[in-house]
């Protein structure tokens, strides 16, 4: 989706204008920006708030009781996305290069190990707390792209022939609409400690470089929650399937489904932090189907039929030798799957069928002992997971009905507003001249981030599209990834979408009045 830049940047210099153009985002530029996201970042904020919400662990939920805590982990989940706000040239391959590193368990192993040498626990301070909820929030915001884009992006292509592109703006729109944005983080960074991280990748990135990007990010975005819900308007009749189901907890992959694993691998974090993760800890914290869950379906050319087993650290994707046979001791065929782009020491690996199942069967996952985690240990404890398939119609007596299934808890979003009275009502006669303009100080200058102008976006420097490089994938794993050089993925064609939906909302405010 492009910015239509001509028609927002002439004329008068309106508010949308200002918002935009004011902030050093060279209007021309506005046709063509583009930037790499997963799902929308109001999504991983609150799935990570959800993920705190449904802890059953007590410590964590102690923990997270102090509100600035809580906030500090909602905006590490924001903040994982702060550098692919549209950038220019060298500031642009910074940004990027921290953004995309922070959303990998390289980073997050790198973060654990550097509390636990320099501020380990027992965190008695406020701000010592806040960089290890900082962290949570980073490490939650990471294994969500994981998941949503390695299982529930591939739903999204088979019901609604679309992919990313449409997925990511589309997601985070409907969120908006549904009025499911009822948590907006105030900025907190650590700014030190991951500065001190970020020397490691020898890109240069400094202060300046994270100053600048989430000035954007909070700007543009997190300072216009209700701006999302146009993408929302846009997208719903492009992926009708994906706004009917990307909050359903029984699709894998969904933003619902994400609230559950999340909520365990901040568990696993948290006993990493503690140092009490053993070899002997099984490495599998969550899976799909997540029991009592039948696996999906039984067609194995859909993903309805994955298996997905979801770990507490990164694990070296080489050393995974899962297996998958049948009540019988038959093998189910499968191709193991690494993410959707490919990392050494992935969160998650996929099981994808290659001959049809049966419809009713009872089938287990294993996964061995050996497989080496990103903290250099090999496990000692094998898993396995056994699961039903789901029934057809001549098997439908050997599929008990597995009444109320575990769904968290999501509260409830925000009622609609109630509509000034006043919007409705007659004009007045007795002024029939008056200038329907809304008021002079919708077009005054917003109080802009304090951007160095001299780093507006060039497109002609930096229009091409870039993406997630999950960081050191080795040529001896199957995601097929030259490190630094095949991109994650290919951006979708939008900070654009994210640049609308702000001209929809300041056009919405406008029309409204003041």
């Amino acid at each position: 989706m492009v910015v239509p830049g001509a028609r927002v940047c002439r004329g008068r210099r309106s508010a949308v204008t200002a918002s935009l153009c004011g902030i050093g985002l060279g209007c021309a530029a506005l046709a063509s920006v583009s930037v790499a996201e997963a799902h929308g970042v109001w999504a991983h904020i609150h799935v990570t708030g959800w993920a705190i919400d449904n802890q059953p662990d007590e410590e964590l939920r102690d923990f997270f009781s102090d509100p600035e805590v809580l906030n500090a982990a909602l905006y590490g989940a924001a903040f994982t996305d702060s550098g692919y706000w549209p950038q220019a040239g060298e500031l642009s391959r910074r940004s990027r290069a921290y953004s995309e590193h922070t959303h990998w368990e390289p980073f997050v192993q790198d973060f654990v190990a550097w509390i636990i040498a320099h501020d380990p626990p027992p965190w008695t301070s406020v701000e010592s707390k806040k960089r290890v909820a900082f962290l949570l929030g980073c490490a939650s915001h990471g294994l969500q792209d994981e998941l949503f884009d390695s299982v529930f992006l591939y739903q999204v292509r088979t019901h609604d022939g679309k992919d990313q592109e449409e997925a990511d703006p589309g997601t985070d729109g409907f969120f908006a609409k549904d009025r499911w944005i009822t948590r907006i983080p105030t900025e907190y960074i650590p700014m030190d400690t991951v500065l001190e991280l970020y020397a490691g990748l020898g890109q240069g990135v400094d202060e300046a470089t994270i100053r600048q990007s989430v000035d954007l990010l909070n700007f543009i975005y997190l300072g216009n929650p209700e701006a999302a819900a146009a993408l929302g308007t846009r997208y719903e009749s492009i992926i009708p399937w994906t706004r009917e189901h990307y909050l359903d907890p029984a699709i894998p992959g969904s933003i619902a489904s994400e609230v559950f694993p999340t909520m365990r691998y901040q568990q696993a974090i948290w006993r990493r932090l503690h140092g009490q993760l053993p070899v002997d800890a099984p490495v599998v914290v969550s899976a799909f189907p997540d029991a009592p869950r039948r696996l999906h379906g039984a067609d194995s050319t859909a993903p309805d039929s994955w298996a997905t087993l979801i770990f507490a650290e990164g694990v070296r994707y080489s050393t995974t030798a899962p297996t998958w046979q049948d009540d019988q001791g038959e093998p189910v065929p499968f191709d193991r799957a690494n993410t959707r782009w490919g990392a050494t020491w992935p969160r998650l690996i996929r099981l994808q069928p290659t001959a049809p199942l049966v419809p009713g069967a009872w089938t287990t996952v294993s996964l061995p002992a050996g497989a080496e985690r990103i903290d250099g240990q090999l496990t000692t404890t094998p898993f396995s997971l056994r699961f039903q398939v789901p029934c057809d119609d001549a098997t439908a007596s050997d599929c008990a009905d597995l009444g109320a299934l575990p769904t968290p808890d999501l509260g409830e979003p925000a009622p609609e507003p109630e509509m000034d009275a006043g919007l409705d009502a007659e004009p007045d006669a007795s002024t029939p001249d008056a200038d329907p303009t809304p008021d002079a100080a919708l077009d005054a200058e917003p109080d802009a981030p304090p951007l160095d102008t001299g780093l507006a976006v060039d497109v002609a420097a930096d229009g091409a599209s870039n993406g997630h490089i999950p960081p050191t994938a080795d040529a001896s794993d199957d995601g097929g990834c030259a490190c630094g050089v095949t991109p994650r993925r290919v951006a979708p064609s939008g900070a654009a979408w994210a640049l609308l939906a702000l001209v929809a909302a300041v056009w919405t405010r406008a029309r409204r009045g003041p």
